[in-house]
């Protein structure tokens, strides 16, 4: 499988000191806090598909499958955001074996990640679902302090981020036109394709 991964110099020349990288909890900050909920339930999910992660400490490399979409694959280096504007990059070409990586849907991501939502199978289970726990006074916002069962609920609905023929209008695209994550345990540098460096815009 055909993937690119965007890092800085600094990872790149570990990768290359090292022979071997892995994903460190520091990824999994978001506006200068954790959100590591969302992260250990994909952790668990690629532990479930892909196979134990190989120590305690070892959290995902983040990769792209389908930056775009199916004929824009590869991530385009002219966009900005990739890094910190003026951050001297790479974009790391790589084969990974299809057994060793979980995809995601970018969009869907965000569910888990930012929103803590429950992702139903059209527009209309979740407005139902949304009303449901408004009529109750409770606020997804606070998934831990959800009922259990609610909790359960919701948290199950994310499946659908790794469901890559998961299609509905109100939630997210098709296959062919979805942005689609990979998360895999290690990188090795036998595994590199092609190395394109950069300057983040």
């Amino acid at each position: 499988m055909i993937l690119w991964t965007i890092q800085s110099e600094a990872w790149y020349a570990e990768l290359l000191q090292k022979g071997i990288i892995h994903g460190t909890r520091k990824h999994a900050m978001r506006d200068g806090k954790f959100s590591l909920f969302a992260y250990h339930w994909l952790m668990d999910k690629m532990e479930e598909s892909i196979g134990r992660r190989p120590f305690r400490a070892c959290y995902p490399v983040w990769a792209w499958y389908q930056h775009m979409d199916s004929k824009r694959r590869k991530p385009d280096l002219r966009r900005a955001g990739f890094l910190t504007r003026g951050t001297k990059g790479v974009r790391v070409e790589i084969n990974k074996d299809d057994k060793d990586v979980l995809l995601s849907d970018f969009i869907l991501w965000h569910f888990p990640f930012s929103y803590r939502r429950f992702i139903g199978q059209n527009e209309g289970e979740s407005m139902a679902f949304e009303k449901m726990l408004e009529d109750n006074g409770l606020d997804t916002k606070k998934l831990e302090e959800l009922p259990k069962d609610i909790q359960n609920v919701i948290i199950k609905s994310w499946d659908r981020t790794l469901d890559m023929d998961f299609s509905d209008p109100y939630h997210t695209s098709p296959k062919a036109s979805k942005s689609i994550q990979a998360t895999f345990w290690t990188l090795s540098v036998d595994e590199i394709v092609r190395v394109d460096k950069f300057i983040s815009r």
